[in-house]
């Protein structure tokens, strides 16, 4: 039952599929699709945000490719090895870290800024800071020096 289950996250969720259509491919009653979806509310909320940045930034790559992608990699910067909690405690220190509010997410970053977002093997996370200052313009041999200062800055406003 539980690959029904994950499968039925995966119908909604994902592909977005009704509830009639879901019966219809699992050969499920839609009265217990209620209850799944409450079970599985860790596992749908933590689904959707992948989707989203799917959506937003790899729409070309199969899901699954970029599903893949996303569990397996680091949940720190490519450049300065920020980790998210890391970024969390900056933002708890200093609540205006940057005027957009953007920053508190690691991105999408691509390693070489002409190879296109369906390249996984091109994708890393970076922290806000470090991709906008990378822009498009330097490759990541040019700006691992740059990402070693940024790295050393947040160590010492972290202490």
């Amino acid at each position: 039952m539980e690959e029904k289950k994950l499968e039925f996250l995966y119908l909604s969720v994902i592909k977005k599929l009704t509830y009639d259509e879901i019966e219809e491919i699992l050969g499920v009653e839609r009265s217990v699709f209620s209850k799944w979806w409450y079970d599985l509310k860790n596992e749908r909320e933590a689904l959707t945000q992948i989707r989203d940045l799917w959506q937003k930034k790899c729409p070309q790559i199969q899901f699954d490719d970029f599903k893949d992608w996303y569990e397996k990699s680091e949940r720190k910067c490519y450049y300065c090895q920020i980790t998210e909690s890391e970024i969390n405690q900056l933002w708890d220190k200093y609540p205006d870290l940057t005027k957009r509010k953007r920053g508190k997410k690691l991105e999408i970053e691509r390693l070489e800024p002409n190879l296109p977002y369906s390249v996984t093997s091109n994708l890393v996370f970076s922290c806000y800071w470090c991709n906008n200052a990378k822009t498009d313009t330097f490759t990541k041999e040019e700006f691992s020096d740059i990402g070693k200062v940024i790295q050393q800055i947040w160590k010492n406003r972290l202490k």
